[in-house]
């Protein structure tokens, strides 16, 4: 079976939420809420700029919603968040926004018409997936000049770097079976194939994730002088991703 089968995640993602809640080591540590944030932040002005309340905004990969809550809460339009777990939807349900509608759907065989989103997003999901079979599906959900905006792990930061090309790091921080990480150039290369197009793709974020809620402002300050240091920059945390369907 391929390692990256929605199955194969599903069964390790029911694992996770069944033993501890979490569904990854970074959402234990005291930098959590703002990561969340200042994500959805980001997100948000990439992706809903202009849109309305009669918009509709996909969000793949959505898990407990703790990234759709805050996305949602920057725009009007409708978020419908999906992922392949129906166990972890099912936690965050009561909580969510009135602008969120949450399904378990497979990202390989989606459930809506094409062309019925605005924009497609995710936080942390596209590097889970088999890309030949996922972004075909996701560009038929998505209408013309809409709006593909991802914030994904980078390859090149070097905690990453060594927990997915060392198997054993990789199962100890509980990764899932196929699990990997993008270069900006490599992902660029990817999206373009497909049909994407103003494609932008930048390295962000040095807040690391197990970081004391008490020196997360410290480390956010000097963080975004490292995002604007030539070199220093390519080893961020995660890649900021924003392309258009043609």
């Amino acid at each position: 079976m391929d390692r990256r089968d929605p199955t194969r995640e599903r069964a390790h993602f029911e694992q996770i939420a069944a033993a501890r809640g979490e569904l990854n080591w970074a959402e234990r540590g005291g930098a959590a809420r703002r990561r969340r944030d200042v994500r959805a932040a980001l997100l948000a002005s990439m992706a809903t700029t202009g849109l309305g309340a009669e918009a509709h905004v996909l969000d793949i990969g959505c898990g407990r919603a703790d990234y759709t809550m805050p996305f949602a809460r920057r725009t009007p339009a409708t978020v419908i968040g999906i992922d392949v777990v129906p166990t972890v939807l099912a936690g965050a349900r009561p909580s969510v926004p009135a602008n969120v509608r949450l399904a378990a759907a497979d990202v390989e065989k989606l459930p809506f018409a094409t062309g019925a989103f605005d924009a497609v997003i995710g936080h942390a999901v596209l590097h889970h997936l088999r890309l030949e079979r996922a972004l075909p599906e996701l560009l038929r959900v998505l209408r013309a000049g809409g709006r593909f905006c991802f914030a994904e792990p980078n390859m090149l930061n070097p905690q990453i770097f060594v927990e997915r090309n060392v198997p054993f790091i990789g199962r100890w921080l509980e990764n899932s079976p196929g699990e990997t990480a993008f270069t900006r150039w490599g992902l660029r290369r990817t999206l373009m194939r497909h049909g994407l197009v103003d494609v932008v793709i930048r390295p962000f974020d040095f807040l690391y994730p197990l970081t004391p809620a008490r020196l997360v402002p410290v480390v956010e300050r000097v963080g975004r002088l490292l995002e604007r240091t030539p070199l220093v920059a390519e080893i961020a945390g995660s890649l900021l991703v924003s392309a258009r369907r043609a």
